[in-house]
């Protein structure tokens, strides 16, 4: 049977991201549905289109009503309304990697295959406990970012980030770090298209997802190394494949690598990447339970 693929993106991002991949999905065969996380859309106001920067701080944002239970939700009504429709393929990216864990824990018995795109995947430690690890100290994307946040997250309750409002120097350190293999003009569309706002999950004990040996560790899982990742770090990316093997060595990743930067693969590879999954589908397709 023909696996549905679902997309689930990253922070910042939303459904647009897989636009590129969907074609090149649709054209090897395949049904392909991508998600827009909750709160997506929340703060492009005309306060931020026009910069008014002193409204769009005081500006309320949908995504502090956002919660993990709601984010897991998402992903989790969407395989029930396409499992109808035979094997489920999960494709996380990023951020998007903690929802699509979290629903591996609650419908393993749905979902036959989940896919990791440089996704965010915790077994030992709390997700937010990862950045400060050894592993992630090349990552270039914080200090990237720093500038253009709005107030302060941990009183306001969402992360807030003037992507417009990036000067010349700043969309080049942003993309140097996000998407390096991008031109200037291209990281425009990039910046134009992030959302602005996201919901606060450091440190919040509802967003302690971990991969549960007894529930996700039942799906076969694929990782999709990025190794010219300088948000994600490749040591990073090899520790979650490294702890997630640990936790279920009868059934370890399959890896997969694809030379791209954290996002870049959606604008310059999307064949490439649509290729990795079209060969997984053969395996869930035809291990549909």
């Amino acid at each position: 049977m023909i696996p549905t693929f679902v997309f689930v993106h990253g922070s910042g991002s939303s459904a647009h991201a897989w636009s590129a991949t969907q074609r090149e999905m649709a054209a090897r065969g395949h049904r392909t549905l991508a998600l827009d996380l909750p709160g997506r859309g929340a703060g492009f106001t005309q306060a931020y289109y026009e910069q008014d920067l002193e409204t769009f701080a005081a500006e309320p944002s949908a995504a502090i009503g956002s919660t993990a239970d709601d984010f897991t939700g998402e992903v989790v009504d969407a395989v029930h309304r396409v499992r109808r429709h035979g094997p489920v393929v999960l494709v996380a990216h990023s951020f998007g990697g903690l929802p699509v864990t979290a629903a591996a824990n609650a419908i393993p018995e749905l979902i036959d295959r989940v896919v990791y795109v440089a996704g965010q995947c915790p077994v030992e430690r709390a997700p937010w406990e990862y950045p400060s690890l050894p592993e992630w100290s090349s990552a270039d994307v914080f200090g990237a970012m720093a500038p253009l946040m709005v107030g302060d997250p941990a009183r306001q309750g969402f992360i807030r980030t003037n992507w417009r409002g990036a000067d010349r120097a700043r969309r080049i350190a942003l993309r140097d770090a996000i998407a390096g293999e991008l031109t200037e003009e291209e990281f425009l569309a990039v910046v134009v298209t992030s959302q602005p706002d996201e919901v606060f999950w450091l440190g919040d004990t509802a967003w302690d997802i971990r991969a549960d040996k007894d529930s996700w560790g039942r799906i076969p899982h694929t990782f999709v190394k990025l190794t010219e990742d300088r948000s994600m770090p490749l040591a990073a990316q090899e520790l979650y494949i490294a702890e997630g093997d640990a936790l279920t060595p009868d059934n370890p990743f399959d890896v997969r690598e694809l030379e791209s930067s954290h996002a870049g693969f959606f604008r310059r590879k999307p064949a490439e990447l649509a290729g990795i999954l079209d060969d997984v589908s053969v395996g869930a397709g035809a291990g549909s339970r």
